[in-house]
């Protein structure tokens, strides 16, 4: 293991330094898919789904919102170290979370203290998801036997024809968010950087992360020469869970309520305590569908 990673603590052009937070929602991979046959890809309702959420935040606010973030904690849970927001739990009073199914005051002081403090924050997030279920009807291979077994290749070389077992969500879903992250930094008058920091999930998960990025920034996306991306973005780091950095935990706090709203025919709660229409998609740094494939 490498040093401890500190956000909080980097001091170099703090002003033109940005850190995209990742959180993910359910599997990368589509083997969950491999339960369906051909019939049943092609003419039920099987939306899987595999998604990215990313909070960009400016180094120099990460202190202040560090600070703002652990005085809502204080106040609610004083008597807990590491507190984590975590948005299910909270939505479901679970865990940590479920002296709140017994005080409804606190419940809605709580939640509603969340909400605001979301919709006040000066940060910028962005979102992609994949329809597992879409993907495969689009660019699936079946064999004789009506078995999946490959994905064709999509667009450009980044994804070529591969074997479904192998087949490397992160990779579809950083290449839009990593478009849009290098472009926001493109938009500052003065030259910015960035740097990609991701809650670790699992040895398997955190190497195709890596893996996706490494892809990407080696190769370039679109019309991003490999250079110019390794200009602007610096690094990503997997970072434990038990490093408790709010920035992961904003990144958690804006993914289920997105997931919940932009998903066809999905929207299955009425009780979000964080509103995708009224707290972030105005926050949001692309309006177009980031719904794989398009």
């Amino acid at each position: 293991t490498g040093p401890r990673f500190e956000p909080e603590r980097v001091h170099i052009m703090t002003d033109n330094l940005y850190f995209l937070f990742l959180d993910e929602i359910y599997a990368p991979n589509l083997n969950d898919m491999l339960k369906f046959t051909k019939e049943d890809i092609f003419n039920k309702a099987n939306h899987l789904h595999f998604g990215i959420s990313g909070a960009i935040v400016a180094a120099s606010c990460l202190r202040d919102l560090f600070k703002r973030s652990e005085k809502i904690k204080n106040k609610y849970y004083k008597d807990i170290t590491d507190l984590i927001f975590h948005y299910v739990d909270i939505l479901n009073t679970k865990d940590v979370y479920s002296d709140l199914v017994l005080d409804q005051k606190k419940n809605k002081s709580f939640k509603t203290s969340l909400s605001s403090f979301i919709r006040d924050l000066d940060f910028k997030y962005d979102y992609v998801f994949v329809d597992k279920n879409d993907l495969i009807k689009k660019y699936g291979i079946f064999d004789k036997n009506k078995k999946l077994v490959k994905i064709q290749k999509i667009g450009s070389n980044l994804f070529p024809k591969s074997p479904v077992h192998d087949y490397n969500l992160y990779l579809l879903c950083l290449k839009k968010m990593i478009e849009n992250f290098y472009a926001f930094l493109n938009s500052k008058k003065l030259l910015a950087r960035g740097i990609i920091v991701a809650e670790a999930r699992g040895e398997r998960e955190d190497t195709e992360l890596r893996q996706a990025f490494k892809k990407i920034y080696y190769n370039g996306i679109s019309s991003i020469k490999p250079t110019d991306l390794r200009r602007q973005i610096l690094d990503l780091f997997v970072v434990p869970k038990k490093q408790n950095y709010f920035g992961t935990q904003l990144a958690d706090l804006v993914l289920y309520p997105t997931y919940d709203v932009v998903i066809p025919n999905h929207n299955i709660r009425n009780d979000h305590f964080i509103s995708y229409n009224s707290d972030l998609k105005r926050k949001c740094l692309d309006k177009n569908s980031k719904i794989i494939p398009y």
